[in-house]
């Protein structure tokens, strides 16, 4: 029974060694491996066929079906064929071979459609020529605005395969100065979320970040002025003179500067002036006091009202900015802030009426004047806007890029914004007259005081130097082989602050970042100055 298994097994078994005895090990050769489908290889000696991809040429038409004797003309179009397949129910052949020469497009490339660029076209075979057989060896991809490039990952890229890479061989991606969407940065290729790409025996090459916009100055001429206040009422008109009506004046943003009512004028004694509102912060030379009635002794003008603070200057842009689906944002400088309201004078006290007025007469003193309004805040100056980035390749959120054997370079970041100007202040104005007097010193009403002089708003901040890298990511895994070169190109200095010199330095952007490689997601380097 033993043997009749053992001679089973045997007979089972193909290209086997065995030996007499059943227990003994069987060595087996292994299968044969499958001979190579006629699509399979490498861009440089894979064969191009028809039913291995899309064939695109400068000569080609759009109308053609992408064979390799009837080529298409644009990049995109055969990407769409290569991803859905051609018609008549052919299946996607996920490749496009394209002759070299430039292509004026920009291409969204789903994930798992490779592009097979630097095809020798002319004698008909699409064989590929190597990069080093001249520039125009290479397909160039060159659109006059936009992002070259673009791998789309996830919901995006459903036609390419999820789980799919992108193969981009033998393409010179080349971003036009300032072509993102923002109008300001330079992105030559974007890997979205989820994408997968190699890029091979490629140059990729960012151009120039534009300089960021000086921030709006504040108005050129002075904020809005106080009011002058009221005059008081004279002597011997009443006997109990009313103080006289405080006045107002109401700034853009809403705060309010009051001058103080004056004081009443009375028989025996007048009354005392109101202070002026808002009261001052801090402890400054004039506060807007009331001025004191007048009893024995004559009334006291109101004090002049507390001057508003001026604001200081913003601070300049710091940060990394964000990258996302349209490239780069970056940090605009802060705004300056709106300076302090003056505060409104003090009323002048009242004057009292005692053996002042006439018999028969009102026997009441002067009123004395409300005190003038402060002056408004002046508004603060705009931020400047950041310079553009110049990013070769952006990887963002859960994509994979691998680059080999090829060329990546930044060039240029734009240079920030200088901040805007702030705007002076307003005058605060003078207070009203006291009422006149009859007979006596201690009759009259006193003056109302300054109101004080509206803060000048801050001057901004400048904005953020922009970037130059060679690669940027955001949780992306990067891979960059030994014999690839991958540089940046020189960032961008940082805004001037608002009236500031490039000396002091004050409230002055950070200059861009200048990194073969830098990550979003990791510590910040320590900003360049």
């Amino acid at each position: 029974m033993a043997l009749a298994l053992c001679a089973w097994i045997a007979s089972s078994l193909t290209a086997c060694t065995y030996a007499d005895v059943c227990w003994e090990v069987y060595t087996c050769a292994p299968d044969p491996e499958p001979p190579p489908g006629p699509c399979e290889g490498q861009p440089e000696s894979a064969p191009a066929l028809d039913q291995c991809g899309v064939f695109v040429s400068e000569n080609g038409d759009d109308r053609s079906p992408g064979t390799k004797g009837a080529p298409v003309r644009t990049l995109q179009h055969a990407i769409g064929l290569a991803a859905s397949g051609r018609g008549n129910g052919e299946a996607p052949t996920r490749r496009v071979y394209a002759c070299g020469g430039a292509f004026e497009e920009a291409i969204s490339l789903p994930q798992g459609v490779d592009l097979w660029g630097g095809r020798l076209c002319a004698g008909g075979d699409w064989s590929y020529g190597g990069p080093l057989d001249g520039r125009n060896a290479l397909t160039v991809i060159v659109p006059p605005v936009g992002i070259p490039v673009r791998v789309l990952g996830g919901d995006d890229a459903v036609l390419g395969g999820d789980d799919a890479t992108s193969v981009i061989f033998g393409v010179r991606a080349v971003a036009a100065d300032a072509s993102a969407s923002d109008g300001k940065s330079s992105i030559a290729m974007i890997l979205s979320h989820g994408a997968r790409a190699i890029v091979r025996a490629s140059e990729i090459f960012a151009g120039n970040g534009k300089d960021g916009e000086p921030g709006e100055d504040a108005p050129s001429f002075r904020a809005s002025a106080g009011v002058v206040g009221n005059d008081g009422a004279d002597a011997c008109t009443a006997d109990v003179a009313m103080g006289t009506l405080q006045v107002l004046t109401v700034c853009d943003d809403g705060i309010e500067s009051r001058g103080g009512y004056g004081g009443d004028g009375g028989i025996e004694t007048g009354g005392d002036g109101a202070s002026g509102l808002p009261e001052p912060v801090g402890s400054p030379d004039n506060r807007g006091l009331g001025g004191s009635g007048a009893s024995s002794m004559a009334c006291k003008e109101g004090e002049k009202g507390a001057d508003g603070a001026d604001a200081e200057r913003a601070a300049g842009a710091v940060g990394a900015g964000l990258p996302g689906v349209d490239g780069w944002v970056g940090v605009r400088g802060e705004d300056g802030k709106r300076g302090g309201v003056g505060q409104g004078g003090g009323g002048g006290g009242g004057g009292t009426g005692r053996n002042a007025c006439p018999a028969g007469r009102p026997q009441g003193g002067a009123a004395g004047g409300s005190g003038g309004s402060g002056g408004c805040g002046g508004q603060g100056g705009k931020g400047g806007n950041y310079g553009g980035a110049s990013i070769a390749i952006l990887a963002l959120q859960g994509s994979a890029l691998t680059v080999d054997d090829s060329t990546v370079l930044g060039a240029k970041g734009g240079d920030g914004g200088v901040g805007g100007t702030g705007q002076w202040g307003g005058f605060g104005v003078d207070g009203g007259l006291g009422g006149h007097g009859l007979l006596t010193d201690t009759s009259r009403g006193c003056r109302g005081g300054f109101g004080g002089n509206g803060g000048r708003g801050g001057d901004a901040g400048g904005g953020l130097g922009g970037h130059s890298l060679g690669i940027g990511s955001v949780g992306a895994s990067v891979t960059i082989s030994q014999n690839a070169t991958v540089s940046p190109g020189q960032a961008g200095t940082g805004g001037l602050g608002g009236n500031a010199t490039p000396e002091s330095q004050l409230g002055q952007g950070h200059d861009g970042i200048a990194l073969f490689w830098y990550r979003f997601d990791a510590p910040a380097p320590e900003p360049p100055r």
